[in-house]
């Protein structure tokens, strides 16, 4: 029978050796990680049968760790044993509030102890394991023999007390083993309920959206006309309510939106006349540098230059986990298809930062902005939680389809170029005394986009 395999993360080679050491009446095959980051590059690619996780370690510490395991479906049916000198009745709940099936104190563990924590997982020590190994064969080849009277009637005069403690062991491993497999479930249930649901708000933004992008206010439902009938059953009778209510706060939705579709129409048009106004005179001549050729445009007027830095002034965008917050992209949807319907020919430079933001996760294992005054060792960063690129991806997807019709201009008056980049202002550096406000005002600072705007040269 293959050895099981175990993983031992400390930082400390006198805790891996004294842990290995106990592990060795145990059939398993041990590997070790110095680090909770190196650890979750090992467990990227390897499922062990159990964890030993230190606490303090430097960088991510162990409860961190234990966060991040447990909030991925790959992972979170891994057992976790916390291995710390951390103790109390507050350490303990937090952690198994985490997920870690036990807490083990450095100081005062010995083999009993050990052995009842393995026991919980169906890890024996190899005496043991080689015994029932030993009895199951017995027993199966026993079934397969011809039973006589006499040996049926030696097994039925077998201690019944024995027979019963037998069978009680074996029913509370099999509990704790079912115990420790509903809750890994649930909390992969809890992950694949979560992951639908953003699945779901991404498919009502992109209707959303596509409602906008027709730039004409949704005409309202007339309120139907309820008309006298004949009595009808009660269930008819809730049905028609029911419908009238749903078709009431239909109305109310799309009164909201074409409100808003109208004030952003009557401010895009006082920006276009007022646009119109100056492309109009002859005003002198600026350069214009651009970033991406190394050469020079040459533009009528400065006041496109104006309307670049004006937007920019406003283009935060706020956290909205590891999707793109889409008022911006509308407000930049709206301006530039003003300024190409008045005449602008060039190119639209749009530069999506995004930042790196300080999250919690609560015991569901659902990530949150970090309230401010949280420290930032107990954060977990959004690059962690979701990878940097898949989130820049996201970014640029989403930005591609809120941009799409003004992409596909068959006029080729109006050039638009997206690129997605990390947030380039300096994060702090990540002491004991910094808090989650500090962090995450530079995070929110590099999570923006910003518009250049490059007219054809003469």
């Amino acid at each position: 029978m293959a050895n099981k395999r175990a993983l031992i993360v400390d930082d400390s080679t006198t805790a891996q050796y004294r842990l290995k050491k106990m592990l060795k009446v145990y059939a398993l095959d041990i590997d070790v990680a110095d680090s909770g980051e190196a650890a979750l590059r090992y467990l990227a690619n390897n499922v062990p049968d159990v964890v030993f996780m230190d606490h303090t370690m430097p960088g991510m510490d162990g409860l961190r760790a234990l966060q991040v395991i447990k909030s991925h479906p790959e992972t979170a049916i891994i057992p976790v044993i916390m291995y710390t000198s951390q103790s109390g009745d507050v350490y303990t709940g937090q952690a198994r509030a985490l997920g870690a099936l036990d807490v083990v104190s450095k100081d005062t563990i010995n083999a009993t102890d050990l052995s009842k924590v393995m026991e919980a997982i169906h890890i024996y020590p190899i005496d043991q394991q080689e015994k029932m190994e030993a009895a199951a064969l017995a027993r199966k080849v026993e079934a397969t023999n011809n039973v006589t009277d006499l040996d049926a009637h030696r097994i039925e005069r077998r201690a019944p007390s024995a027979v019963a403690a037998e069978q009680a062991r074996n029913l509370e491993l099999r509990l704790g083993h079912l115990e420790h497999t509903l809750e890994d479930n649930r909390r992969f249930i809890t992950a694949r309920v979560l992951r639908e649901l953003q699945g779901l708000r991404q498919s009502l933004r992109q209707e959303f959206n596509n409602i906008l992008q027709n730039q004409k206010p949704p005409a309202t439902p007339a309120k139907p006309e309820i008309e006298s009938e004949p009595e009808s059953t009660d269930s008819s009778n809730g049905f028609k309510i029911i419908f009238i209510v749903i078709l009431l706060v239909i109305t109310f939705f799309l009164i909201q939106i074409s409100s808003q579709l109208s004030e952003n129409t009557e401010v895009q048009t006082l920006l276009g006349n007022q646009l119109q106004q100056v492309t109009n005179k002859d005003n002198r001549a600026i350069t214009v540098a651009n970033p991406k050729r190394n050469s020079v445009y040459v533009a009528k007027n400065d006041y496109l230059a104006d309307l670049a830095w004006a937007f920019n002034q406003n283009a935060l965008l706020d956290f909205n986990k590891n999707t793109l917050d889409p008022k911006p992209l509308l407000r930049l949807h709206e301006l530039l298809n003003r300024i190409s319907t008045t005449g602008f020919k060039g190119s639209a430079l749009i530069t999506i930062s995004v930042g790196n933001f300080c999250n919690s996760i609560d015991n569901m294992g659902v990530a949150h902005l970090a309230k401010p005054e949280t420290n930032i060792n107990d954060c977990v960063l959004s690059s962690e939680l979701y990878a940097m690129d898949r989130i820049m991806d996201e970014y640029s997807n989403e930005a591609n389809l809120l941009l799409n019709n003004l992409m596909r201009d068959k006029k080729g008056i109006l050039s638009i170029t997206i690129n997605v980049q990390e947030g380039t202002e300096t994060y702090p550096e990540r002491t004991s005394i910094l808090t989650a406000r500090e962090w995450n005002q530079v995070a929110q600072y590099n999570n923006r986009v910003d518009l250049v705007l490059l007219p054809d040269s003469e």
